[in-house]
């Protein structure tokens, strides 16, 4: 199954950091000699971080706080398009940790975060509480065999952006020391034997406040954004050499500076991808196996404003625009040509296009989010409290192709 990216265009700044609550201790980890190593970067989350739904080959999984003071796991079959909570007990109330979908909340804590990598599903807890930090936990598909492969230490937290290295992860990593300075760096994790192995710093300048802007992965690079008084420009810095650093990566130019205004880019997936605004024309680049495509930008009413490309699945691009009557919308190319197919989709509070799965022939897409009671809440003397969950949809990719939607999939009862 190849990971889609979602179709979604926004500012290369707005996707540089996410960091969550953080404690008071530094961590111990050091840094190591790290040899040449030519093992591929892969993608294995949505935008490339956690979040609350992890696609596996088989279905997509999604955590809600369904019931106050707990959280579930559900699952939709790709085969059967059906949502369950994740547990095969009959009559199960799923409120108990008898229960495979449920997971515990302690006092504190709020939801989790999921992704899915080497067949297994990762649930990271992100909020730090007085007798634990942050950790990942890692279990089987159906939820059972359940282990905290990764405690951070106090004053840790998981921040921005999360790959697939060989059979180790890639992780941003932030701490804050007991005087309050804060860094965040790049580190390789062994889910197997626990060990932690820092790559290299993200801060600019030694004792900097400013970190460099993780944008995206592709091939062995890991790859950046700089930005300054003169523009921005992204670069890579090439994991396969020795010891690498954010100062090498820095001569390792990836297109050309652009400031918005004339020239806009954006890496999305594998995929390198401009809008030169004076010359109207848009084109984009695997950066995994060099194919390169260029064409003029489709024929418009004139009223829209575009902000580039956003790339779908495979190879489908739609161009992702904006106008006052009908507000944000995506109109479908011709995968070879480049030219419009005269589809748009006009994704609203109601009716969304977020794709999170490609299951070859069929993707699996996010309708909307719904709310309904949350459960248990009358125990703690709450009253009209509610819960949110995703709505889906799949739908074949030629139907999409054609503008038709997919069927809804219920949420379980």
């Amino acid at each position: 199954m190849n990971r889609s990216t979602l179709a979604k265009i926004v500012s290369p700044l707005a996707l540089a950091a996410m960091l969550v609550a953080c404690g008071s201790k530094p961590s111990g980890t050091e840094m190591v000699v790290h040899p040449a190593n030519d093992t591929p970067i892969t993608h294995i989350a949505n935008y490339d971080m956690l979040g609350d739904t992890a696609a596996s080959p088989e279905g997509l999984y999604e955590v809600c706080s369904v019931r106050f003071g707990s959280c579930n796991l559900l699952y939709v079959d790709a085969a059967t398009r059906q949502e369950t909570y994740l547990c095969a007990t009959p009559n199960c109330t799923h409120d108990s940790e008898s229960c495979n979908s449920y997971l515990p909340l302690e006092e504190g804590r709020y939801g989790y975060q999921l992704f899915f990598f080497n067949g297994y599903l990762y649930a990271a807890q992100c909020t730090p509480i007085e007798s634990q930090g942050p950790y990942l936990m890692r279990m089987d598909p159906d939820g059972t065999n359940r282990e905290i492969v990764l405690e951070l230490e106090n004053g840790e937290c998981f921040s921005g952006m999360l790959y697939g290295y060989g059979d180790r992860l890639l992780l941003q990593i932030s701490r804050v020391d007991e005087n309050g300075n804060s860094e965040t760096c790049m580190e390789i994790f062994d889910p197997q034997t626990g060990e932690r192995e820092r790559l290299f710093s993200l801060q600019l300048e030694p004792g900097g406040k400013e970190s460099a802007s993780l944008m995206g992965a592709a091939g062995t690079s890991l790859i950046f954004l700089k930005s300054d008084e003169e523009g921005r420009q992204y670069y890579k810095v090439d994991l396969a050499r020795e010891n690498p650093t954010l100062e090498q990566g820095q001569t390792n130019l990836l297109g050309p500076e652009f400031d918005e205004t004339g020239l806009y880019c954006t890496v999305q997936g594998d995929y390198f991808c401009t809008y030169d605004i004076a010359a109207g024309r848009l084109s984009w680049e695997n950066l995994l196996t060099g194919q390169k495509k260029e064409f003029p930008l489709p024929q418009l009413s004139g009223e829209e404003t575009v902000y580039g490309l956003a790339l779908l699945y495979d190879d489908q691009f739609a161009l992702s625009m904006s106008s006052s009557e009908k507000g944000s919308m995506n109109l479908l190319l011709n995968p070879e040509t480049g030219e419009s197919t005269g589809v748009y989709y006009y994704p609203t509070r109601e009716s969304g296009y977020d794709i999170l799965a490609d299951f070859g022939d069929e993707l699996l897409y996010k309708v909307r989010t719904d709310e309904r009671p949350l459960e248990g809440q009358a125990a703690y003397g709450l009253v009209g409290e509610v819960s949110y969950h995703n709505v889906y949809a799949m739908v074949s990719k030629e139907d999409f192709q054609n503008g038709i939607p997919g069927e809804e999939i219920p949420f379980p009862e």
